[in-house]
């Protein structure tokens, strides 16, 4: 069963997802880190504490390599489905 959206329609929202989900958990966890750090926090809290700023840095790189894969030559392939000559064809009359 086919979806109704397309493969770079779905492409897109998961590179906005990633960069905007990345680019905020960066935000959050990152002021998280400097204002409730402490100098006298163990090795654990502290590794802790970089795990969802690493997961953002990861997530934001995810978002710029979709966002640089390569699109097709055929610009109709990028806009229209695998359906839409025959709807222009009926639409023409013919």
């Amino acid at each position: 069963m086919r979806s109704h959206s397309s493969v770079y329609v779905r492409r897109l929202v998961l590179i906005a997802v990633c960069l905007l989900g990345g680019f905020t958990l960066l935000c959050i966890s990152g002021w998280s880190l400097v204002m409730n750090a402490s100098p006298s926090d163990t090795t654990l809290v502290t590794v802790l504490r970089w795990i969802p700023i690493t997961l953002g840095v990861l997530t934001v790189l995810a978002g710029f390599f979709l966002l640089y894969l390569p699109v097709p030559e055929d610009p109709e392939d990028f806009f229209l489905g695998d359906d839409a000559d025959g709807i222009v064809q009926k639409m023409d009359g013919k």
